[in-house]
C-alpha cells in the first residue's frame, strides 16, 4: 500500500470538505429539530450524530490509500460519485443513530430516523452500480460498504429495540459481524491458518434483507407481535450463515473436501425441492385458517365490512401466487406487509407466527421447484452493492 504522504492532496481535501460538510448540515438540522423537540433532546441528538459521523470519516480518512481499482494500480485524484453516495449513507446512518436511547420518541419524531435509514438502504442499493457505470471500482468502495452495512445493522436494530419494534436478542445480527472479523483477527494473530471464503450470492441476498426489513419496521405505522416475529425470521438465516461462514474460514467446514461437498449439495437439493415447496404450501393452508378464525372470511360472516374485502383479496391473491411460484419472492414481500399490517387488528395465534415466519423465508430463499416464474430471483440476486 502507498505512505499517506503519496495520497494525492486533491484526495485529502475532498475528504476533508466532506467531513466539515457533514458537520455543517448536522448543526443545521439541529435548528429544524429544536422547532419540533426539547432543546436537551436536541443536543443528545446532535452528539451521538456527531459522534457517528465523525467514526465514519476518522475510518475513510485512514484507508484512503485504498482508493483505486488494486493494489497495482495508482490512487484515484479524488472519491468518485459512488464512494461520495456511500460517505452520504454513512451520513443518514449517523442521523439515523442521534434518536437512539431518547425517552421522548413519539410518532413524529420516529419519522425522521425511519426516512434517514430508508434512504440509506436505498443508497445502499445503488452506489455499486454507479462505481460500475463511472468506471470507478475501487477498493476503498469495497471496504466503504462493507463497514457501513455493519454500521447500519448496528444503529437501526438498537433504535428497533429501544422503541420496542423488536426484541433485544435480535442484537446478534448487530454483533455477528464483529465477532466474524475479531475471530479473523485472532486467527491471524497466532499464526492459524484463514481460509478462502467463497462468493455466495444467498449470504449478499440475506444481508441485504436485513436491511430492507430494519428500514420498514422502524416506520411507527406497525407494532409488535408481528414485528417481533418477523425479526426471529430474518435474524435466524442470517446468524447460521455466520457459523457455517465461520466453520469455513476457519476449516472446520473444507470445501475441497468430496464428502463435504456432497452433503452441502444434497442440502441444497432438499431445500430446493422439497422444503420450499413445502412451505409455499403451508402458507396457502395457514392463511386460510388464519382467516377462518378470526371470522374475515366472507363465507363465515356474512355481515364482513367493505373496508376488509381489498385487503382480504390482496392477502388470497398474494398467497395464491406463491403457491403457484409465480414470482413467489415478490409477492412473498407484499404478503409480509400486508400480514403485519392485518395483525394491527386482530390478536395473532402461534399458527399466525408460523405463517409470518415461512412467507418471510420464501421471500428471503425463493419457492423451489414446481415454481411457474422465478424472474424476481434475478432482481434479488442481482450485484448492484460496491
Amino acid at each position: 500500500m502507498n505512505n499517506p504522504s503519496q495520497i494525492p492532496s486533491s484526495l485529502k481535501l475532498e475528504t476533508n470538505i466532506i467531513n466539515y460538510l457533514g458537520l455543517l448540515l448536522l448543526i443545521v438540522f439541529t435548528v429544524f429539530l429544536s422547532n419540533i423537540w426539547r432543546f436537551q433532546e436536541v443536543l443528545h441528538w446532535l452528539g451521538q450524530s456527531i459522534l457517528l459521523w465523525s467514526l465514519v470519516m476518522c475510518r475513510t480518512s485512514k484507508i484512503l490509500d485504498q482508493n483505486r481499482y488494486s493494489v497495482h494500480e495508482a490512487i484515484y485524484p479524488n472519491l468518485g460519485w459512488a464512494n461520495r453516495l456511500t460517505l452520504l449513507r454513512g451520513f443518514f446512518i449517523a442521523v439515523t443513530g442521534g434518536f437512539i436511547f431518547h425517552p421522548n420518541l413519539d410518532e413524529k419524531i420516529l419519522l425522521i430516523p425511519a426516512l434517514s435509514y430508508f434512504i440509506a438502504a436505498i443508497i445502499d442499493r445503488i452506489d455499486g452500480y454507479i462505481a460500475r457505470l463511472t468506471k470507478h471500482e475501487s477498493l476503498l468502495g469495497t471496504e466503504l460498504d462493507i463497514e457501513s452495512d455493519a454500521l447500519g445493522l448496528l444503529i437501526a436494530p438498537l433504535l428497533a429495540v429501544w422503541i420496542g419494534q423488536i426484541h433485544w436478542s435480535y442484537l446478534s445480527v448487530s454483533l455477528a459481524y464483529y465477532l466474524f472479523q475479531w475471530g479473523l483477527y485472532w486467527r491471524s494473530a497466532r499464526n492459524k491458518p484463514v481460509y478462502q471464503l467463497p462468493s455466495n450470492m444467498s449470504r449478499r441476498a440475506v444481508a441485504g434483507f436485513q436491511m430492507g426489513f430494519l428500514s420498514v419496521v422502524l416506520w411507527p405505522i406497525l407494532a409488535p407481535p408481528a414485528t417481533m416475529i418477523a425479526g426471529l425470521a430474518f435474524m435466524l438465516p442470517l446468524l447460521v450463515g455466520f457459523v457455517m461462514d465461520w466453520f469455513t474460514v476457519s476449516g472446520k467446514i473444507k470445501l475441497d473436501d468430496l464428502h463435504t461437498r456432497n452433503f452441502l449439495n444434497q442440502l441444497n437439493k432438499a431445500t430446493h425441492l422439497v422444503i420450499l415447496p413445502m412451505l409455499r404450501i403451508l402458507i396457502t393452508l395457514l392463511l386460510c385458517l388464519s382467516l377462518i378464525r378470526i371470522n374475515s372470511f366472507p363465507l363465515m360472516n356474512n355481515g364482513l365490512s367493505l373496508i376488509n374485502i381489498p385487503l382480504l383479496l390482496s392477502l388470497l391473491s398474494s398467497a395464491l401466487m406463491i403457491s403457484l411460484g409465480i414470482n413467489g419472492r415478490f409477492f412473498a414481500i407484499i404478503l409480509s406487509c400486508l400480514l403485519c399490517w392485518h395483525f394491527l387488528s386482530y390478536e395473532m395465534q402461534f399458527l399466525d407466527g408460523i405463517l409470518l415466519v415461512s412467507v418471510i423465508w420464501v421471500m428471503q430463499f425463493g419457492t423451489g421447484k414446481f415454481s411457474l416464474s422465478i424472474r424476481d430471483d434475478n432482481w434479488v440476486n442481482r450485484y448492484d452493492g460496491a
